[in-house]
């Protein structure tokens, strides 16, 4: 047994309050090194008469022999064990029963203790080694809003989704859809009054949230430049308009979340168009990270802008000023600026007070400060309590989601190997069992309560469509989507990806949306549609109990099944080119289940014939 392998941390991941009665317990250990481990655990103040003794107490374990923990899942490296408790006075001292056929340790928070070697019971039991969760604080219960677990997203980039008002339009707008080969100096003329002409097939489509990215006024089209916090662009419509769609989405049960871009703002907010004139005389330098007097050391274009075609190389690393990447149109705000704390702050809270919005995306948000963002979970929920946080990580945002933070994050972890597998990542293709052990990763990262309101997603704004990372192909990008929908979240869809827009990354990735029906990709529309009425129906769907069942690295299939109270799921795909006879697990040979998907009975045999790149969704 490779002891160095065996890891817990009290208080973290690893030992949790789910509920304001359960912790869930895990353990890593090295993978397939121990065959069984129990968890010893009882309340650390809890000692009665020790048994045929007179006067003699002891420590009461509420299972003094352990419970059993399961082996839940495992990466190339390691495996994952998992129980859940119920402390009755919400205290608990805990350690570790491991074994394999040649040892027997006692894995503690000071020391492990070799069974084989030691057999004093006082050692063996003595609670300073003991690991302690101290108390079930409901205060410190990961608490995120109840309805978002249920919520089906549809993220809209504005300026291409739809012309409702053309009498706002950029003067240099472009004919909708002119152009497949968009650029982000294009204008198209998107706007919210489309939005709101388009309510009903959103409605229509099963989605129950809409995420915008920023639609406050900008220069650009993306928007992610801002100038104004307060103000809705002109070329998208009025912040009245934008009222007015809150309301109409309200009354269709859509929840309406923005983009909060609270990293970085634009060149010509006044803020920084202060600074740049006044340089350090500015009451508003130390709202910025600014090194020395002189604000701007390269050239700028007729309009006073940054003029990004004429700088060098060592202009674009050596800015007097700190920006989001190196970016000299979007320079970096000081979060811990009390001017800047009013003035974000007071934004997040105006568009909720006033227009009733119910979330907020933060944008680069691992880039801002833990305690900005504290403050900021504070004031919003403060404002409308059941508000959604959702966090833009790109990689493991666990520190987070666990401390007075975000509710949810962006889950590009479990996008990369949804694009590796049933497309490609960087031209690379991953097999079964390294798709098995790469999502492992993420269902391992995270606790089970923060799991079902992780945001899934497999393509945005800021990536290549999914049906370009699936060679085109609409049956692998369905695929896809099945995953996405089967993993415990709550998934996303990006604006025309529904109807198979395509696209590499960005900016062809933000193509005008087709409103032909004509030209629409029935295949993906008609799956999608089925998928959000499915997740509606079966809680599976959204479980986070994930369990696989088998898999062929050669003939490139996978089966994996759901579980809720109510049911189990089986899903089997063949992500291959080619028909597959599968042979069934023992769970499903000779009986008769549902294929919920086709909404049929079907009777098993020994086997199931599968055309290329296909599925099933079997209910028991």
């Amino acid at each position: 047994m490779n002891i160095a392998a065996i890891y817990h941390e009290a208080k973290s991941k690893y030992a949790y309050a789910y509920d304001k009665e359960t912790v869930h317990i895990k353990i890593r250990t090295g993978k397939d090194e121990v065959d069984e481990i129990k968890l010893i655990y009882g309340d650390p103040f809890h000692y009665g008469p020790k048994e045929d003794e007179v006067n003699i107490s002891e420590w009461k374990a509420d299972s003094s022999l352990g419970i059993p923990m399961l082996k839940e899942y495992s990466t190339g490296i390691h495996d994952y064990w998992f129980c859940e408790i119920k402390p009755k006075w919400k205290r608990a001292k805990y350690a570790f029963l491991i074994k394999n056929k040649d040892t027997k340790v006692i894995f503690g928070s000071r020391e492990i203790i070799d069974l084989n070697i030691v057999d004093d019971k006082k050692r063996i039991y003595n609670l300073e080694n003991f690991f302690n969760f101290p108390y079930v604080n409901h205060e410190d219960i990961y608490d995120a809003p109840e309805w978002v677990a249920d919520t089906t997203w549809y993220q809209i980039f504005t300026e291409r989704f739809c012309n409702g008002d053309s009498s706002i339009n950029d003067e240099n707008v472009l004919e909708w859809g002119s152009i497949d080969n968009v650029t982000n100096d294009m204008f198209f003329g998107g706007d919210l009054r489309g939005v709101i002409n388009k309510l009903d097939y959103i409605k229509e489509m099963g989605f129950t949230g809409i995420y915008f990215t920023p639609i406050f006024q900008s220069p650009s089209s993306h928007k992610y430049d801002i100038e104004d916090y307060y103000k809705i662009d002109s070329h998208f419509g009025t912040n009245d308009t934008f009222k007015e769609l809150v309301q109409e989405a309200h009354k269709r049960g859509i929840r309406i979340m923005l983009d909060a871009v609270f990293n970085h703002c634009g060149w010509r907010h006044p803020y920084w168009q202060d600074v740049v004139k006044k340089g350090r005389d500015s009451k508003y330098y130390d709202c910025f990270y600014i090194n020395g007097d002189s604000v701007v050391n390269f050239p700028l274009d007729d309009n006073n802008d940054p003029d990004i075609d004429n700088m060098t190389y060592e202009n674009l690393v050596n800015f007097n000023y700190a920006t989001f990447g190196f970016t000299p149109r979007m320079p970096k705000w000081n979060t811990d600026n009390e001017i800047v704390k009013e003035h974000l702050l007071g934004a997040a809270k105006y568009w909720i007070e006033e227009y009733d919005i119910d979330g907020w995306r933060l944008d680069v948000s691992n880039e801002v400060s833990h305690e900005f963002w504290r403050e900021f979970r504070k004031e919003v929920k403060g404002v409308k309590k059941d508000v959604v946080i959702i966090g833009e990580n790109w990689d493991e945002a666990f520190p987070w989601l666990h401390s007075g933070q975000f509710d949810s994050t962006m889950n590009y972890d479990l996008l990369m190997p949804i694009w590796s597998f049933f497309g490609k990542n960087n031209n690379v293709h991953i097999k079964p069992s390294h798709f098995i052990e790469s999502v492992n990763r993420v269902l391992t990262t995270y606790p089970k309560n923060i799991l079902k309101n992780m945001f899934n997603l497999v393509d945005s704004h800021d990536t290549e469509r999914i049906l370009t990372v699936c060679y085109e192909n609409a049956d692998k990008t369905n695929l896809a989507y099945l995953f996405q929908f089967t993993f415990p979240g709550t998934p996303s869809i990006y604006y025309g990806s529904e109807v198979g827009v395509n696209g590499n990354t960005d900016p062809n990735n933000r193509k005008c949306m087709v409103w032909d029906n004509n030209k629409h990709n029935d295949k993906i529309k008609n799956h999608l549609k089925t998928l959000i009425n499915l997740r509606n129906t079966y809680k599976a769907f959204n479980s986070t109990e994930l369990r696989w069942v088998d898999y062929d690295n050669e003939k490139e299939y996978l089966i994996y099944k759901k579980v809720s109270d109510e049911q189990e799921l089986y899903i089997i795909m063949n992500n291959s080119n080619q028909e597959l006879n599968i042979t069934l697990p023992e769970q499903l040979m000779n009986k008769k289940v549902e294929d919920i998907y086709n909404q049929q009975e079907m009777n098993l045999s020994y086997e199931v014939v599968m055309k290329e790149n296909s599925f099933l969704i079997l209910r028991v």
